[in-house]
């Protein structure tokens, strides 16, 4: 579908060439815009919306909504407008039936709510293929950015160099994420969680003093990193993938994903994550300072058998055994014994399984039982890091910030071979 005068943002003009243009690599764009559905509704009226979607705005799937039977957005006049799924056809409170909406704000640069969140742009209700709605919500790159990092971050103590990396980093994934999915024929949209980036909508401060100072930080960074992404030594958009904290050492992107090919930048050291590490591991087991970098987890029996069902290997979880470890004693893989068989897994896959939130990074210090022992009621991982350990450390990237770092050092130092590349924006 050919872009029309409407889709004269950035992309539509820019994105094209980007890299062109400015280092000689292959064009950058985002995918096709999506074919528009017959009507919009932002006041409750139906009305004419041919337009494309403008190729500037990208999709974020919301997580929360999928296969919610109804839901209500306001921000579109009087009241809210209150959707449902109805067998084959979605039912607005407006009384129109459709397969699908699209809900835009009655104010010019206005807001839809939803579930108590904010959302610029427009949602597009959809029916989901298992049951119920799905929503999507189709906002500019520069919005989504700026609300994704004060849901990457804790705003109230980042410094503006870290706030400015994680909105480059940020903006960078999104861009080379969404080109990948394109080129390799996958849906080309977000997701609002950690399988890609936690977006929760428009960032809201509060009206206190000091929460405007935040808020005055936070902006001023925001406008600093606009439009600027992370090139590899080729010219085109890194890989940029970002956690939590890294324990030390930070490791190869191939190494955290070895299901992905083309990420081949190398592992980097992090003092600042090693030393708090160091010292957080020697507090007391009770101890209940809030830890960045060093965690414990028992997986109880429920939580095994539930990882010995999924992957095959029986009810019951008997032993983990033969651990893969990189250079930095960051595990790889294990092999799960179960009463019916056993099974090498990634690292990755292992945390997948049990949860992330709950097995906090591969960087396991020591299991009991131990690796090998019969495992009877449960296990205990005690580690350091939180995510998976590959590009850039946030823990790290605020310490060297606090330490007068810019943005561009914490980035190449996290992103071998990186530079920073200013781009058109919205």
């Amino acid at each position: 579908m050919r872009p029309t005068a409407a889709g004269r943002s950035w992309f539509a003009v820019g994105a094209a060439f980007l890299f062109l243009l400015l280092v000689g690599a292959p064009a950058c764009q985002l995918p096709p815009p999506l074919p528009q559905e017959p009507a919009d509704y932002g006041t409750g009226r139906a009305r004419d919306a041919t337009a494309e979607i403008p190729s500037g705005e990208l999709l974020v799937r919301l997580a929360d909504q999928e296969e919610r039977l109804e839901l209500e957005v306001g921000g579109v006049g009087e009241g809210e407008l209150r959707f449902s799924a109805e067998g084959e056809t979605i039912r607005c409170s407006n009384g129109e039936r459709r397969a699908s909406f699209r809900v835009v704000p009655q104010r010019p640069r206005g807001a839809l709510t939803l579930d108590g969140r904010s959302y610029y742009g427009a949602l597009w209700i959809r029916l989901h293929e298992n049951q119920g709605l799905r929503v999507e919500n189709q906002v500019g790159l520069e919005h989504y950015i700026a609300g994704v990092v004060p849901s990457e971050l804790v705003l109230w103590s980042a410094e503006e160099p870290e706030i400015e990396a994680q909105a480059i980093a940020a903006r960078t994934y999104a861009l080379q994420s969404l080109m990948h999915r394109q080129k390799t024929g996958s849906a080309a949209f977000l997701w609002d969680d950690t399988r890609d980036q936690v977006y929760l909508g428009n960032y809201r401060g509060e009206s206190s003093p000091a929460a405007q100072r935040v808020e005055a930080r936070y902006r001023r960074a925001l406008a600093s990193s606009r439009g600027r992404v992370v090139l590899n030594s080729a010219g085109q958009l890194y890989d940029v993938r970002f956690h939590a904290s890294c324990g030390g050492n930070t490791c190869s992107p191939a190494e955290a994903f070895p299901s992905e090919s083309g990420l081949h930048h190398a592992a980097v050291a992090c003092e600042p994550c090693r030393m708090i590490g160091a010292k957080e591991r020697a507090l007391p087991a009770t101890d209940s300072t809030r830890r960045r970098v060093h965690w414990n987890w028992t997986a109880d029996g429920p939580a095994l058998s539930q990882l010995a069902h999924a992957i095959g290997v029986g009810q019951h979880v008997l032993a983990l055994r033969d651990v893969k470890v990189d250079r930095h004693a960051r595990w790889q893989s294990v092999v799960v014994e179960g009463d019916q068989g056993h099974l090498r897994i990634s690292v990755e896959r292992l945390r997948r399984e049990l949860g992330p939130a709950r097995l906090k990074g591969s960087a396991i210090l020591r299991t009991w039982p131990a690796l090998g022992d019969p495992i009877e009621s449960g296990l205990f991982f005690e580690g350091v890091g939180r995510g998976h350990g590959a590009g850039l450390c946030q823990v790290g990237s605020h310490e060297y910030a606090r330490q007068g770092w810019s943005a561009r050092q914490i980035l190449q130092h996290y992103l071998p071979g990186a530079r920073i590349a200013a781009v058109p924006s919205e």
